[in-house]
């Protein structure tokens, strides 16, 4: 294949996913919500409750009647626990002692705290007064029928709270998508044993496998492919047999043995594009055949990362109906940025600092994987853009990993 491909932008690449996913269907199933963990909802979920579903008190304290004003009260012998359905009922004058996530007695206007007051034998006397009412009124956070988590939500643990707090027992969700992991090579192994002068480890296979579970996705396959053509086209007919998604890492760029772009048409897909302006990912490569979304990513292992993220992790939302759980922000950067070349936006490894500025971390190039380790995500350099400096704000893509 000669190196007369055109060139896309990142955005018209993300466009043509786009397009190209939002034809294919995935099934989905219905699940109990505790089993849904990671899943990505089929339809909006809405509430069975109200939230509080009763008037509750916010505070240790004494509930008194709406109104009732003074500096003294009586005291109610009974105290309402959390869970209590015992009702006293309230008059002007009396106060009746309730714990945090009790219920109130009908008709209290306000909770006074606990250490606002001084309590002796069967009175109490209010030392400090507040505008606050310190109860949870019932329906003020969630109204039946309210929408609790929309479709094309992937559920973790807050969302499955609220699932279960809203009564929700069981969800539509999409089963998982099944990706196809293929890594490229004659320099590959993976096997220390078995490492020569002139080899290396396959590190692309086992990040985009991990990377695939950490997004609830099954690995149907995973295989590495030596530098020839038959096999390669063999191993992605078979890939896209078993797959919704197939991503191989190598062998796109125009090298006299990378296959990958030839492979592609002879087992029969369509090539959308094979060349982004995006570094690290030039050599970015998307095909379809109906039902099915092929990504050659580049060879180099930081660009298998970053691709991943924001091209592979698209069209799984895509193909559920939702958006990408990419998260982008706007930082302020903490030192000066300079590169020489300007054709291609460019993804930069960085850390977030401790005064909410994002820099670059030290980093050789998309082959220094260890240069991961140390970042947070990655932050944006437009293209065109040849210097940033200290205090502009950035897009930042947020892929923090929990090292700190």
């Amino acid at each position: 294949m000669s190196d007369t491909r055109q060139t896309v932008s990142r955005d018209e690449a993300l466009t043509i996913v786009d397009r190209a996913v939002s034809e294919m269907s995935i099934a989905h199933e219905k699940l109990p919500v505790r089993d849904a963990v990671g899943r990505i909802l089929a339809e909006d979920q809405l509430s069975r409750l109200q939230l509080p579903p009763f008037n509750k008190s916010a505070m240790d304290g004494y509930a008194i009647l709406e109104g009732d004003k003074r500096d003294k009260y009586e005291a109610h012998p009974q105290t309402i626990l959390a869970g209590d359905s015992r009702q006293p009922e309230l008059r002007p004058g009396l106060a009746v002692k309730v714990m945090t996530g009790a219920p109130v007695p009908d008709g209290a206007g306000r909770v006074i705290p606990v250490e606002h007051v001084t309590a002796a034998d069967d009175t109490i006397e209010v030392m400090r007064t507040s505008k606050t009412t310190h109860i949870c009124r019932q329906g003020e956070d969630i109204q039946v029928g309210d929408v609790v988590v929309r479709a094309g939500t992937r559920l973790g643990a807050v969302e499955i709270a609220n699932l279960i707090g809203c009564g929700i027992t069981e969800v539509d969700v999409y089963r998982p998508i099944r990706l196809a992991v293929l890594s490229t090579g004659n320099e590959i192994v993976d096997d220390p044993g078995k490492l020569v002068h002139g080899k290396i480890m396959n590190t692309n296979g086992p990040m985009l496998a991990m990377l695939a579970r950490r997004y609830s996705m099954d690995v149907v396959l995973e295989e590495s492919i030596p530098d020839n053509l038959d096999y390669t086209v063999a191993t992605i007919r078979k890939a896209v047999e078993c797959a919704d998604i197939v991503a191989l890492s190598g062998g796109v760029s125009v090298g006299d043995y990378d296959f990958v772009g030839t492979a592609l048409n002879d087992a029969g897909l369509e090539v959308h594009f094979n060349k982004v302006s995006i570094k690290p990912g030039r050599p970015l490569t998307f095909a379809t055949k109906p039902g099915v979304a092929v990504f050659g990513l580049p060879g180099n292992p930081v660009s298998v990362h970053i691709m991943f993220h924001v091209f592979v992790l698209r069209a799984v939302a895509g193909m559920c109906g939702g958006e990408s759980c990419l998260r982008e922000i706007e930082l302020p950067l903490g030192d000066d940025f300079r590169r020489r070349k300007t054709e291609r936006m460019e993804y930069v490894p960085a850390r977030l600092n401790d005064d909410g500025t994002v820099s670059a971390v030290d980093y050789h190039g998309s082959a220094h994987l260890t240069a991961l380790t140390e970042s947070d995500g990655f932050f944006v350099v437009p293209i065109g853009t040849s210097e940033l400096a200290a205090g502009e704000r950035v897009t930042f893509l947020s892929l923090l990993k929990g090292r700190r």
